[in-house]
């Protein structure tokens, strides 16, 4: 797992196949769209996911308490933060900064 330092937060972003909705109807009839350039491209516009990890000192220096917790799902600032992969699962996840995170969604 990666563990995020300082003022840092870790976000598993949601799939661009899963956020698009022509991508969804076109899985829902059965046919496949091969990853391309294009495809890769629009997953780094993503800019949503779940929280999967809060480093220590998140917002400290805002002085306010951590506004967000592991699992929310978050809105964050277009092609911000640095992508990773995970060394043991392989998943990507995106490490952000604290100011990063622009709002909670909540049900």
């Amino acid at each position: 797992m990666i563990e995020p330092l300082l003022h840092r937060i870790l976000v598993k972003p949601e799939k661009f196949e899963d956020f698009s909705k022509e991508h969804k109807k076109l899985r829902e009839i059965g046919l496949v769209v091969p990853e391309m350039e294009e495809l890769k491209r629009a997953q780094a516009a993503v800019d949503r996911g779940k929280v999967a990890a809060i480093g220590p000192t998140a917002y400290r220096d805002f002085n306010v308490d951590c506004p967000i917790k592991v699992g929310d799902v978050v809105n964050y600032a277009k092609f911000a933060g640095k992508i990773m992969e995970d060394p043991q699962t392989g998943e990507q996840y995106i490490c952000l900064n604290d100011e990063d995170i622009i709002c909670v969604i909540k049900d």
